[in-house]
């Protein structure tokens, strides 16, 4: 596979297209951006909730819905298509942990090869370290599976007491150590003879992760990563020589466009966070008949909020951020308003989330191609289908033998 073409065009792709995929529907309803396309916005806006729901927690559907309005989609579809493997059969987890963690973890595992042709360092017999392990049932599950040796690395010292209390309850031989990654201490257990293993290491983690199993000579790694806007200085960091020759900066906003599934919200989680949308949008149009500016920054509420009166909630934001503004007697009609915007909003905002998997993938690339430029043979693949996971890419690299002079 040519990582480096896929990367290009990618980078070339989202730089043309970047005043769609940094529009935020939620902060402005100018259109502009999408007159090229006349017949896209009608389209979406005849979208049922139920096809809305649809399209937003399913990329290569929301694509192929739009390739009829929408010419981009066609490229997008064909750029971020990749095999991904059958709904995997039920596994039952062992006691206290979490089933679709657990369903997540034996994906993860039955991804990967046993044997290895590239080096002698087999997934299935080489020592795991298990990068920012929580409670380390990745590297518990290796050990049950494999009965490999197996340390993993965890910063929050509760998470590592529990994570060997358990260890030595189930008689599992892991063992976490309190570690910060981002320390020289890391060097203490990373070398040449361990893999590294991480299940959704976000961001800047990650990306530690690269430089050290490079500079502690790993000769195997294996990760899926997460939550790209963590952990950095405010913008994606590239790390590869060719994506760092490109002009395309991702801040972290774009970062978080990619991440913007939420399949495993529950359903009460996904009512309450519409019910606040639609009231902020609601408030926004408040400010505006009041003279006040309607883009003004509003803080969050919490949750709970949204079974509180549209009222009640007004006076909650008031008290967090005073605003010299009357509460309407007819606040039924505001909310109304609020509920006709966000329905707008959310069909506009689809156009973005046509990008956020080829803006995730432009991330993962710049992985494998650094990488690759420290002499490691990189496969790219989808460990599990989309509903168990959206952050389900996975990066395997083997250390290449140096050729004998």
């Amino acid at each position: 596979m040519n990582f480096s073409a896929w990367a290009l065009q990618l980078n070339a792709l989202l730089e043309q297209h970047q005043s769609l995929w940094r529009h935020n529907a939620y902060q402005s309803l100018d259109l502009k951006p999408f007159n090229d396309y006349p017949e896209l916005l009608p389209y979406l806006l005849t979208l049922s909730d139920s096809e809305l729901f649809k399209l937003q927690a399913d990329d290569r559907s929301l694509l192929r819905a739009l390739l009829p309005f929408f010419p981009p989609a066609t490229e997008l579809l064909t750029l971020i298509t990749l095999t991904s493997p059958e709904n995997p059969s039920y596994c039952e987890p062992p006691s206290g942990i979490p089933g679709r963690k657990w369903q997540q973890i034996q994906a993860f595992i039955n991804a990967h090869p046993t044997e290895n042709t590239i080096s002698k360092h087999h997934f299935s017999s080489t020592p795991v370290i298990e990068w920012c392990s929580g409670k380390g049932y990745l590297s518990e599950a290796m050990v049950r599976r494999y009965q490999l040796k197996a340390v993993g690395l965890e910063i929050d010292q509760a998470l590592v007491a529990s994570g060997n209390v358990r260890a030595a309850s189930i008689n599992i031989s892991r063992r976490i150590v309190n570690c910060d990654v981002f320390s020289d201490l890391v060097f203490q257990y990373v070398g040449n003879s361990q893999q590294i293993l991480a299940l959704h290491a976000c961001g800047g983690l990650h990306q530690r992760l690269l430089r050290t199993a490079v500079n502690g000579g790993s000769p195997r790694l294996s990760l899926s990563p997460c939550c790209y806007h963590r952990f950095n200085d405010g913008e994606y960091q590239n790390q590869s020589t060719l994506m760092r020759s490109c002009s395309l900066i991702l801040n972290n906003e774009d970062l978080r466009t990619a991440v913007r599934q939420t399949l495993t919200a529950r359903a009460g989680e996904t009512v309450a966070r519409r019910q606040l949308q639609a009231r902020y949008f609601a408030l926004r149009v408040i400010l505006n008949e009041q003279g006040l500016a309607a883009d003004i920054s509003l803080p969050s509420t919490a949750q709970h909020l949204s079974k509180a009166t549209f009222t009640d909630w007004m006076q909650a934001v008031l008290a967090l951020k005073p605003l010299a503004i009357n509460i309407p007697s007819n606040s039924d009609h505001y909310e109304a308003l609020g509920w006709q915007y966000l329905h707008k909003a959310e069909r506009v905002e689809l156009v973005r989330m046509a990008f956020r998997r080829a803006i995730e993938l432009h991330c993962v690339l710049d992985s494998v191609l650094f990488l690759q430029e420290h002499h490691y043979h990189c496969t790219l693949s989808e460990f599990c289908p989309t509903a168990l996971t959206p952050r389900n890419l996975l990066i395997q690299a083997d250390k290449l033998t140096p050729p004998q002079p």
